[in-house]
């Protein structure tokens, strides 16, 4: 008997798998560029090494065999600190039942949407926001309702309150933002909270840049809205604020209830984050501070140097970033002024011509723009401004 087989590349997938696109982030770091010495300022990775403490309580792990099977929420000694950390932040006393270990940040932020969300509700995104923001949503089955911002790059009450529906779920929030390094204030934060509690939404902060705050102490969002603790999704990584990309090591802080249906969820796929890197997780968050600090100040000089260089060229205009590892420049006036239709072609100029790898705006929801990584070190990333500065000032001339 003779059986017909299906060539695998005729079955089909279903429609988000082929549809959703590949981060851009990574997408843009791969591509080629025709300059001799490129400089890439895509990726939002900071160039220090973790702190070495966190490096040898990895190794020592593996060395000791601590790298066996653990809880599906995390090692006990984690969640404390994790929870003992934020309290301390925030000013709001929790305990380590309400923390979540995760896989990096972005698994916080799906597994979330994925116990929260039935087919169809909505979230609402605020542009320019991190692509994946809106990916997550769908991959949850939910759809992103895409909240324009004004000139100041964030929302104002009254569009979030025009984008609430019947379905409204959630809202994504991204404190600082990526990519444009702004703070929601007082007065923005009062309403968002006076609309979840007239609408009844959950809120999902993304505080993975919180610690990276400049020109002032770090701003939670609970510090500031306590009482819509009871409705609110915390999301912290290890990631930016101790260099532990690699690691893969985040957390999610809320309501007991959620965080039980999330380690439910994770010990069905995931089993749960890395041994190895939660023990390199323990060692960072018993540091005194002191790297923290430094990597801050550095940071801080880094975007100093972005700023100037950038803030006073014809045909942009910069805003001057609160916190967060990006600058995120405006050129709709230069791209109008030399005929280049759109962000995408412009960053290819400057991949190109200039030797800088920058993302285009409208990755982010944000035509005309394009975000720079401050990741890179102090020297390439100066090299970058100037060549930067030369493009914009001579109308594009190779540099």
């Amino acid at each position: 008997m003779r059986y017909s087989v299906t060539p695998l590349a005729s079955l089909p997938l279903n429609g988000l798998a082929s549809t959703v696109p590949h981060s851009p982030t990574m997408a843009g770091a791969a591509v080629a560029c025709a300059h001799s010495d490129p400089i890439d300022l895509t990726v939002g990775e900071p160039s220090a090494a973790p702190p070495w403490e966190v490096r040898e309580a990895a190794a020592k792990a593996a060395l000791e065999d601590r790298a066996r099977y653990g809880p599906a929420a995390g090692l006990p000694a984690l969640r404390g600190l994790v929870a003992q950390d934020l309290s301390r932040r925030d000013g709001i006393p929790r305990h380590s039942e309400q923390v979540l270990i995760t896989p990096g940040g972005k698994a916080a932020l799906l597994d979330g949407l994925r116990c929260l969300l039935d087919p169809g509700d909505e979230v609402l995104v605020c542009s320019p926001y991190w692509p994946s923001f809106p990916d997550q949503v769908r991959w949850a089955g939910g759809v992103p309702i895409l909240v324009p911002h004004g000139e100041d790059l964030l929302p104002s009450v009254a569009a979030l309150d025009q984008a609430l529906t019947p379905r409204t779920r959630a809202i994504l929030l991204n404190q600082p933002a990526n990519p444009t390094g702004t703070l929601w204030d007082d007065a923005r934060l009062a309403g968002l909270g006076a609309l979840s509690r007239r609408r009844d939404f959950w809120i999902l902060v993304d505080q993975v840049y919180g610690t990276l705050t400049f020109d002032g102490p770090e701003q939670p969002f609970l510090r500031h809205l306590p009482h819509l603790a009871a409705r609110t999704l915390l999301v912290e990584s290890f990631s930016k604020r101790f260099a532990m990309t690699g690691y893969r090591l985040g957390a999610a802080v809320g309501p007991a209830a959620l965080i039980q249906a999330m380690t439910r969820l994770a010990s069905s796929s995931v089993t749960h984050a890395c041994t190895l890197s939660q023990h390199a997780g323990i060692a960072a968050l018993s540091l005194d501070g002191t790297w923290e600090r430094e990597q801050l100040e550095e940071l801080c000089a880094k975007r100093d140097l972005a700023f100037e260089g950038l803030h006073t060229l014809p045909g942009l205009r910069v805003q001057r970033p609160q916190g967060g590892l990006y600058l995120f420049p405006n050129a709709s006036r230069w791209m109008r002024h030399h005929g280049v239709e759109t962000d995408h072609d412009l960053v290819l100029r400057l991949r190109d011509e200039a030797g800088v790898k920058l993302l285009p705006g409208s990755a982010f929801g944000a035509s005309g723009h394009f975000r720079i990584s401050l990741g890179a070190p102090h020297g390439a990333l100066a090299t970058a401004i100037r060549r930067l500065g030369r493009f914009f000032s001579k109308g594009g001339a190779h540099v």
